[in-house]
């Protein structure tokens, strides 16, 4: 069975309860299809309107307003109580980030009449809303020494509810170059920034003072990219500690795929077994040399 959402979801004063309330109504396999209007549709509508001055003008109180002031704690109760919590403009990813949270699969979007129409699967119950999804250090589960899960500390580089997204993504796009993931749509403005040059990553330090991650060692993976390992890599993976600075970054040529990152991951893990200390010094300064002389950054 469908179920059409006939407003806008812009109109809706919850959200993620709206959403959760949906999933309880349809059963397991039941199609959801809504429409609303992302922040960037509104941007273009504006730019399309409006001389270059005015439009750059309204542009950036769109940002301010409907995004800044309607995500941060000081400023949301006085957005809500403006707005009454309705018109709230979402980028796509936030959109289609909260309909996965709310246990719906994406099967299709595409742009309609300046809104973006979504079409999709109910799979799963909601899972429980995140405290940090506006937050500009974020907490990321990610699989760590013993295959426990860990929360990693990062800056905040992608859009709202991204981490909801990272499967689909992937099965859009699959993998690029470098082993992450191709055409992430889900990088932000200051994300394309600080990611190349690991800013994003400095909140990690957190990690290594609690002693869930140390300096040299492997990435802290999602399960979902874990999941993409071989299984005996896999096993092989949850021997040790992740860290800051990856096998990646301290080979000359760096690895292409996923096989060449697992290769490489596999050197450093096996010579970590044997002589612990030895290995993270060698490859801590091969690593510092690498970004110095050969210019290596993060994709």
């Amino acid at each position: 069975m469908t179920y059409v959402v006939n407003e806008r979801l812009n109109l809706q004063p919850l959200l993620d309860e709206f959403l959760d309330e949906k999933n309880r109504e349809m059963e397991m396999g039941d199609t959801l299809k809504c429409y609303v209007l992302t922040i960037h549709q509104k941007w273009e509508m504006v730019r399309r309107k409006y001389p270059r001055v005015i439009c750059d003008l309204m542009i950036i109180w769109i940002y301010f307003w409907h995004d800044f002031c309607a995500k941060l704690r000081q400023t949301r109760h006085l957005y809500h109580a403006i707005s009454g919590k309705k018109h709230r403009l979402y980028s796509r990813v936030e959109v289609l980030g909260r309909m996965t949270r709310a246990g719906f699969l994406i099967v299709n979007e595409e742009k309609r009449h300046n809104m973006l129409v979504v079409e999709a699967k109910k799979v799963a119950d909601p899972v429980p809303k995140r405290t940090d999804n506006f937050s500009p250090i974020i907490r990321l589960m990610r699989v760590g020494k013993d295959g426990k899960l860990i929360k990693v500390y990062k800056f905040r580089t992608m859009y709202s509810y991204s981490e909801y997204l990272q499967e689909y993504v992937y099965n859009l796009n699959k993998l690029q170059e470098g082993g992450k993931l191709a055409n992430d749509f889900r990088i932000n403005f200051w994300g394309r920034i600080l990611r190349p040059y690991w800013l994003d990553e400095l909140p990690m330090l957190l990690n290594v003072l609690k002693g869930n991650m140390k300096w040299v060692g492997v990435r802290p993976l999602s399960e979902h990219y874990f999941s993409l390992y071989t299984k005996e890599m896999q096993e092989l993976r949850i021997k040790v500690k992740p860290g800051l600075l990856p096998p990646f970054y301290y080979e000359k040529e760096s690895p292409k795929d996923l096989d060449e990152i697992q290769a490489s991951e596999r050197r450093y893990i096996e010579a970590y077994l044997q002589h612990p200390f030895r290995t993270d010094w060698r490859y801590f300064w091969g690593t510092i040399a690498n970004i110095i002389l050969r210019r290596k950054h993060s994709h």
